[in-house]
């Protein structure tokens, strides 16, 4: 969610908030680590009673039972295999050609209603309206790669489906799991999510999944902060924190990054290249370029939106 900044603080206090932060980190690792053992306990445990049950059944059933039943039985595993697994453009296409052009990057936050008396209503938008803006994009010609592609296309010579379009999905907020990851695997298509390392309402179970189905992970920060107005130590947590926190929790490079509320500078530009970084997204509106890495232009999709709304950001933009 957007912040709105932090009012300057001595250097004593600043110290005190960073060692804070630092012990929740702590904790938070340590309790994820006691629910993944827990969660890793309950899956053997599964796992064996799945197997009894499976031995129990060969046991009673006959020979031409066993059979039928089997087939049903792997086609039902195949079916929940391709449902769970990398959706269609988690790998070049046949049809896919070179792209050095200008790529559209929308921008989500929220999926679903806004609830009274939120601070920012206006980034809730609403899930028939998402699903609609999905079939506009699919039934004129776009099709869903994730930022990474792209510049497998601009700087490596990858190639893209005939209209490229980047879906990204800001903070980690619960309906981007529950709700737009199905919704893109209808059409083939995944997604971006740009991840706080700390405080999202998602899971782990619920990033690995998404990245699972093929979309990327980009870092967003660890606490969300406007980070023009932060020191030079805390600008490298931020920045290169938030990177190390991700690929050491989900094992993958993390190669772009998302300025939160869209706020940079040239230190800021400078801080996530040195982090390592390949490239960052803003939230000033129009297609994103292969020749501003760091200052790559998203299209904010707001509650207000629409499909009318896409439909005239992407044309206004064409034309």
């Amino acid at each position: 969610m957007v912040d709105g900044g932090r009012e300057p603080q001595g250097e004593e206090a600043r110290r005190a908030e960073l060692s804070a932060r630092r012990a929740k980190r702590r904790a938070e690792r340590r309790r994820r680590q006691i629910r993944r053992r827990r969660i890793v306990a309950l899956l053997a445990l599964l796992g064996v009673a799945v197997a009894v049950v499976l031995v129990l059944g060969s046991a009673i059933g006959g020979g031409s039972t066993r059979s039928s039943k089997g087939g049903r039985g792997a086609r039902r595993a195949t079916a929940g295999a391709d449902a769970e697994g990398p959706v269609r453009n988690a790998t070049p296409q046949p049809d896919w050609e070179p792209h050095l052009g200008p790529v559209p990057i929308l921008e989500y936050h929220v999926l679903g209603e806004a609830p009274a008396g939120t601070a920012y209503p206006e980034l809730f938008v609403a899930r028939s309206d998402f699903r609609h803006q999905l079939e506009w994009l699919d039934e004129n010609g776009y099709q869903a790669v994730t930022l990474e592609q792209v510049q497998d296309a601009w700087y490596r010579g990858g190639t893209l489906p005939p209209k490229p379009i980047v879906i990204s999905f800001d903070d980690g907020y619960r309906p981007q799991f529950t709700f737009a990851l199905p919704q893109l695997r209808k059409h083939g298509w995944a997604g971006v999510l740009n991840l706080k390392a700390e405080g999202s309402d998602l899971y782990a179970s619920n990033v690995e999944a998404m990245l699972a189905a093929g979309w990327e992970l980009a870092a967003h920060t660890i606490h969300h902060l406007d980070l023009t107005e932060l020191g030079p130590a805390e600008l490298e947590e931020e920045v290169a924190g938030s990177r190390a926190i991700l690929r050491r929790e989900y094992g993958v490079p993390v190669k772009n990054f998302c300025y939160p509320a869209g706020r940079f500078d040239q230190t800021v530009i400078e801080a996530v290249e040195a982090a390592g970084y390949a490239a960052a997204t803003t939230e000033v509106r129009g297609y994103a370029e292969a020749g501003k890495p760091y200052e790559l232009d998203r299209f904010e999709i707001v509650g207000a939106t629409g499909v009318g709304g896409l439909a005239a950001d992407l044309a206004d933009v064409e034309g």
